[in-house]
């Protein structure tokens, strides 16, 4: 890559744009404000949302509702394991009573032909 003797002046424009760079300064007070506005937004939700706030209730208030969840769907799923089984036994019995492949004569006895 060629650099033209044409732009030396630009290019030396652009360096020297930077010499009377300084570094920039916070405000006065700026710490403490946002400070005082950090505290004053944590105010507004009160002893309960500061207290909601904390990481270790969260966790805990977490923890409760999954373990309050797997406890009731273990113990749907045992009742769906037992009923399954009651149905089977009381599904013997209704068979046992009713004949499965019999003719019932209530049916033959409108015989009609279209």
């Amino acid at each position: 890559m060629s650099i033209d003797s044409n732009n030396n002046p630009r290019i030396d424009a652009v360096l020297n744009s930077l010499d009377g760079m300084q570094r920039a300064k916070a405000p006065d007070f700026l710490y403490t404000r946002l400070q005082g506005r950090m505290e004053r937004e944590f105010d507004q939700g009160g002893p309960i949302g500061r207290w909601l706030t904390k990481p270790v209730l969260a966790l805990t208030i977490a923890a409760i509702v999954l373990i309050a969840n797997a406890t009731t769907v273990l113990k749907m799923w045992k009742q769906n394991t037992a009923s399954s089984t009651i149905n089977t036994e009381s599904g013997q019995v209704v068979a046992a009573e009713y004949p499965a492949g019999g003719v019932y004569p209530v049916y033959n006895e409108n015989s009609l032909e279209p």
